[in-house]
């Protein structure tokens, strides 16, 4: 996906998490798992490089981001 919107919900998380659009960007870019949602909506994860791992929900008709995490049990690495 080339264009991606963001959600006023999604941008929140991201900051709250200290992702960027480059790693959302990323991750769906690039998933180590998709899930496709009977909802129309898609969940892709990956381990990024720095060791967290990311999830990221995206309405998939309309190319919109729904939200985003790091999931802290499953990173390599902790945060501070």
């Amino acid at each position: 996906m080339d264009d991606l919107n963001f959600d006023q919900h999604a941008r929140e998380e991201m900051q709250a998490d200290s992702l960027t659009e480059a790693d959302v960007y990323t991750v769906v870019g690039d998933s180590d798992d998709i899930i496709e949602r009977p909802d129309g909506r898609t969940l892709h994860s990956r381990m990024l490089d720095d060791g967290r791992h990311v999830t990221v929900v995206v309405e998939t008709d309309a190319c919109v981001v729904i939200t985003a995490w790091v999931d802290k049990r499953r990173s390599r690495r902790r945060r501070q």
